[in-house]
């Protein structure tokens, strides 16, 4: 019984310990998204159902760190505006297509610090696994087969993950400044074509649909999807960092 009572007063001295140990940061998060694989491309591509055509865009968020001795856990909201316009096929010059896209992702994960000895940079790697929405539209004038105007894009869930790198800069005990670099792929889990009665080619726009269209060898004029794609960012980023 005595081995026992000492065991567990041991164990929570060495709980309190690390927990004294923990430190929190938390700030504010700006950066530059690039869309990579089958999120970028032109236009054309686009409407042609081969990638989504998307441009560089700005993102903001906010950064959450527990330190822990060894390593921290990250968590992060992040949000991105992507956007691109042009033609829809390289023979119809008058033909026009903007294309908008918001991604809303959350973020939590492992970060491993590499500790300099006096030194106020610290450089870190780690890797995440992601929560992400996506949403948008998309304005069609001229183009062949897509009635003018303009189509929302249906708000749509994916499961993904990330890793990162980059480095804190300390300014005393209370602040930092985060550099860090991103690449995030957001569709690992949850690719899927949605069908809908109406049967057009502006049925392929109104949905993420990120899947192969099972229809496109039937009709590629109406259902122009024809394979799987890929959703994935380049991210820059810069945060302040607040310690606690």
């Amino acid at each position: 019984m005595r081995k026992s009572v000492k065991f567990f007063v041991l164990l929570m001295m060495l709980s309190i310990t690390s927990f004294s140990q923990v430190g929190f940061s938390l700030g504010p998060s700006f950066g530059v998204t690039i869309p990579s694989g089958d999120y970028s491309g032109t236009t054309i591509d686009y409407y042609n159902g081969a990638k989504y055509g998307l441009g560089t865009g700005i993102n903001f968020g906010v950064i959450f760190k527990a330190n822990l001795p060894v390593l921290n856990i990250r968590a992060a909201i992040n949000y991105s505006s992507l956007s691109n316009s042009g033609n829809s096929e390289a023979d119809k010059p008058n033909s026009f297509v903007e294309v908008k896209q918001n991604l809303l992702m959350i973020s939590v994960g492992p970060e491993f610090r590499f500790n300099l000895p006096s030194s106020p940079v610290t450089p870190y790697g780690g890797a995440d696994l992601i929560f992400s929405s996506i949403g948008g539209e998309t304005k069609f004038q001229g183009v062949s087969r897509v009635e003018t105007g303009t189509y929302s894009l249906n708000n749509s869930s994916r499961i993904g993950i990330g890793i990162g790198a980059g480095a804190e800069i300390s300014f005393g005990k209370k602040y930092a400044i985060d550099l860090g670099i991103r690449y995030n792929l957001i569709n690992l889990i949850g690719k899927k074509f949605e069908e809908l009665p109406t049967d057009k080619r502006e049925d392929s726009y109104v949905n993420l649909n990120d899947e192969q269209d099972p229809n496109y060898s039937v009709d590629p004029n109406d259902h122009p999807i024809n394979n799987s794609r890929s959703i994935s960012t380049l991210q820059f980023n810069l945060a302040f960092l607040f310690r606690f």
